[in-house]
This record gives C-alpha cells, structure tokens and sequence, in this order.
C-alpha cells in the first residue's frame, strides 16, 4: 500500500458574489443556446446540413428570377418573374423541414439531457422558458421567411419591376415581415406542439409530415373528388397560411393561393385558430411535464 497520506481542506461555505442578473439574462441564456443549436453552431458538421442548406436553398429562387429579370427588358421580366406571394410558396415546403427537422431537436433535446429541470431551478417559469424557445425559433425561421423575399424586392427595385416610390417601398416591406411573421409563428408552433409529448426527434418530425400531408390530400380529395366546397382547403397545413399570405399581399395571380368561398378576415381566423390549438397542446404538455430539481 502507498504511503502518501491523503489531507482534507475544510474551505468553509461561500456565497455567491457574482452579479445577479434576474429573469431577463436567463430567458436571453436559452433563447441563444436555442439559436446555436438549431444552427448546428458549435456541433458536428451533420446538425449543420439541415438548418444551413435550408437557408441557403431559401435564396436561390430569388438569385434565378433576379438573373431572369437582368437578361429580359424590364416590361416582359415584370411578367414572368413570380409576385411575392408565389415566392412565399416555395419557402412553405422550406418550412417543413425546419418544422419537421429542427424545431424537435431544439425542443426535445433539454428533456432528454435533463436541461429542462435545471433550468427550472433557476428563476425562470415554465413560460419563461417556452417563450424563450419560441423567439429563438422565430428567429431561425426568419432567416428563411423573410430575408430571402426582402432580398429578392430590392433587387426588382434596383431593376425597376419592384414596388415604385418610397411608400410602396414600405408597403411592400411590411407585407413581406407581416407574411414572415405568418409562416415562421405558424410552423414554429405546430413543430413546438407536435415535439411537446415526445422528446424523440423522429417521433415528432414523422408526426409533423404525416399531418402535413394527410391534411393536404384529405381536403383535395373532398374538394376535388366530392366537390365540396373549396374553402375546405383552408384546413390543409400548406395551403392554410399560403391563402392568408396571398391575402396579404392582394394577389389573385396563378403563383397566388387564394381559396375562394372565404374573407380575408375568415382566413386569419382560421390561421388564429390553428395556433390558439397549437398553443393549448404546448401549455397541457408541459403543465403535465414532472420535473425533478
């Protein structure tokens, strides 16, 4: 046996100097974790394919109409090139897989590793911290719902098919945040909801697919093949917040999803309903979620 001998240093209790930052810090604390995570930001190379090809495929329909509008004379780009209401369209199936990928990795992963309850144990609420996870998600899809389209507007400015005069201009600028806001709080939540009751990532993004595409073929099958009314569209999850968008923007174009048989005010019901839903699964989800501190 070793005859060092072992020695005990009795430091004594002591509290904790530091600054105290309260709720704020902290909520600002989860929601930049959030960020970080959902960006695959300081991870492996494979949690950064999804969110970074996702932002970067967002641009490049904007990237090929503004050289489509560069090679064609102003007057004939202005018709070919899609209206802004169209291009929100394409992001729609962009926001699937931020809803269906991302959303449940950043929600999902504190339960699994127990960061949930530590972060219980610090001044922050169960809304603090829901509400923390919900800006950071914004955030990360607005990187794809709004930014590609306010970049695709300047560039028809600059090459005289965009909105015409500094008022339109910010016309313009304020239906593409507001359509933005539509779709990233939209899918933002039903991702929230559909990874509240599971802390398995292919569990909830299986879930968010299925939905998503059994409510678009279940409400074009009665559309279509038994000719229901057509404002039953209203309830497929694509088509839903694309018809408020295109409402937004006072579109009736081909590019544009405009469901007839409904008001613009209907539509926005419709769109309040489906994330006052989302909204109430969270809350039941985790006023049941135990927590051990």
């Amino acid at each position: 046996m070793s005859n060092t001998s072992a020695e005990i240093f009795d430091r004594g209790y002591r509290a904790y100097e530091g600054p105290r930052t309260g709720i704020g810090t902290a909520m600002r604390s989860v929601g930049v974790s959030t960020v970080q995570r959902a960006l695959g930001l300081r991870r492996k190379f494979r949690f950064k394919i999804v969110p970074l090809l996702t932002v970067a495929v967002a641009y490049l329909p904007a990237i090929g109409f503004l050289a489509v509008a560069i090679l064609l004379p102003a007057d004939l780009a202005g018709q070919v090139v899609p209206e802004y209401a169209g291009y929100f369209g394409l992001i729609n199936i962009l926001m699937v897989l931020l809803a269906a990928f991302v959303v449940p990795e950043v929600m999902g992963s504190d339960r699994k590793t127990g960061m949930f309850g530590l972060y219980l144990a610090s001044p922050l609420t169960r809304w603090h911290y829901l509400i923390s996870k919900f800006v950071a998600i914004i955030m990360v899809m607005s990187l794809v719902t709004m930014l590609p389209v306010i970049f695709q507007m300047v560039g028809y400015s600059f090459l005289e098919i965009g909105p015409d005069g500094f008022v339109e201009i910010l016309k313009t600028l304020g239906r593409i945040i507001a359509s933005g806001f539509i779709l990233s709080i939209f899918f933002g939540l039903f991702g929230m909801a559909a990874s509240t009751f599971t802390d398995r990532q292919l569990f909830a993004s299986a879930a968010i697919v299925i939905l998503i595409v059994a409510s678009e073929a279940f409400t074009s099958t009665l559309v279509d093949q038994a000719n229901a009314p057509d404002w039953i569209r209203i309830f497929g999850l694509l088509t839903m917040p694309a018809n408020l968008i295109a409402r937004v923007f006072g579109e009736t174009g081909v590019d544009a999803v405009r469901i007839e048989g409904l008001s613009d005010l209907g539509s926005l019901g419709v769109w309040v309903g489906f994330c006052a839903v989302f909204v109430g699964l969270i809350t039941v989800g985790y006023r049941r979620l135990e927590v051990t501190k």
